[in-house]
């Protein structure tokens, strides 16, 4: 009896181990080009379709919602082939790769998003936080802004 119980818990453990990796490659918002405006839309999945074993994948909120909600969700095309190229985490990092800061021209390195995070410089020379971004303007913003690292960003901004 010992031995069945021990293995229905292995087999038990690998199944949700095999579930939480489905879910972590789906995780975060994303973005993706809406198929019918050309332009950026902020995503999330619903991930939990996919800890049931549902194959098809499904949106739990989209930027365009509540207007376009029983759109047929075509824009899924994009996160099934390339899900980690639609994190917003992910193109935000891939962006300030070999990047240097706008202002004192320090390499960038890996961000810490737990920690000491950049931010951005507008073409106004405005410092703009990512937290100030909705999802869905970051290609944008990616393509008019410069980077600057975390000590310009607080020495800019904190007056002491």
């Amino acid at each position: 009896m010992g031995t069945a119980l021990w293995l229905a818990a292995v087999l038990l453990a690998g199944l949700l181990a095999l579930a939480a990796s489905r879910m972590w490659r789906f995780r975060g918002q994303g973005v993706v080009t809406c198929p019918e405006t050309g332009k950026p839309a902020a995503v999330r999945l619903n991930r939990w379709r996919l800890l049931w074993g549902r194959r098809r994948l499904r949106l739990a909120r989209c930027s365009r919602w509540p207007g376009k909600r029983a759109c047929g969700q075509p824009c899924l095309r994009q996160l099934e082939h390339a899900p980690e190229d639609c994190l917003v985490r992910n193109i935000i990092e891939k962006w300030y790769q070999d990047k240097r800061c706008a202002c004192c021209g320090a390499p960038l390195g890996e961000i810490r998003w737990t920690g000491h995070k950049p931010c951005l410089l507008s073409p106004e020379l405005r410092l703009v936080q990512w937290s100030d971004l909705r999802a869905e303007s970051i290609p944008g913003v990616l393509a008019t802004h410069a980077p600057v690292c975390w000590t310009c960003n607080v020495a800019e901004t904190h007056t002491w």
